[in-house]
């Protein structure tokens, strides 16, 4: 339970200012924004041998095989099991340092809101992907087997679906309840920078015969959360609110 003095106040309001002051030294004390930083970037750092290594498993019927040559018009399934069920492990996890730290410090915890809401975006991303296996927003080739660049155009609609269906993209909308849990302004401004690096590498189409191809997609947004995670755990601020 959380034991903090306030200060005689002459007046109501520098009651509800002294109220307002001591709500705010709680939010800082129940913040720990490093710990679900690092936590994704290391779903994100094991993802790449599943990527390289997951054998492709054409549940969704979508391959089409010639001799000596496969193409698939979905996401490897295994990839997509991998994010959903790295995802609930990580707000399990989450959840669990959140709550152990509040009892710890004697406050309480906000984090049902941004857990309920990041297991709910694991769930739709997951049923989204699913979807657009189905229904693809991008046009598809008539030959599946040509090896001729093909010119697309599309809209901004089409742009933010096809961004926001990844598993990266679910994770910074999630941070953003996050940061507007703990009221922290910079997280939210590393959330939207976030965000913006995964739209891009959301909507690019690399070309390759490289079984590497994808590293960049993993590495750049592991990266980013790491250096944020490195951040947030060396500036955050001491906890001021004493337990009993």
């Amino acid at each position: 339970m959380a034991h903090e003095s306030v200060p005689q106040a002459n007046s109501p309001h520098e009651l509800l200012a002294a109220v307002r002051d001591l709500t705010r030294r709680v939010r800082v004390a129940q913040r720990a924004t490093w710990f679900p930083l690092l936590v994704f970037a290391t779903i994100t750092l094991v993802a790449i041998p599943v990527y390289r290594y997951a054998p492709y498993l054409d549940v969704f019927g979508t391959c089409r095989s010639r001799p000596q040559h496969t193409v698939c018009k979905a996401p490897n399934p295994a990839e997509l099991g991998y994010w959903t069920v790295a995802l609930l492990l990580a707000y399990a996890a989450i959840a669990a340092f959140y709550i152990r730290q509040s009892r710890r410090r004697g406050v309480g915890t906000t984090i049902r809101p941004y857990v309920v809401v990041g297991v709910a975006l694991a769930v739709l991303m997951t049923a989204v992907s699913v979807w657009l296996t189905f229904h693809p927003l991008l046009p598809q080739p008539a030959d599946p087997f040509t090896t001729d660049p093909v010119q697309i155009e599309v809209g901004p609609a089409v742009w933010l679906v096809n961004g926001l269906a990844s598993p990266l993209a679910a994770i910074g909308l999630a941070l953003l309840v996050l940061a507007w849990v703990e009221r922290h302004w910079a997280l939210l401004a590393y959330t939207l920078g976030y965000l913006a690096i995964g739209m891009v590498q959301g909507n690019q189409v690399i070309r390759s015969s490289s079984p590497w191809f994808f590293l960049p997609y993993l590495l750049v947004p592991a990266a980013v959360l790491l250096l944020g995670a490195a951040a947030f755990a060396l500036f955050r601020p001491t906890p001021e609110v004493r337990t009993r």
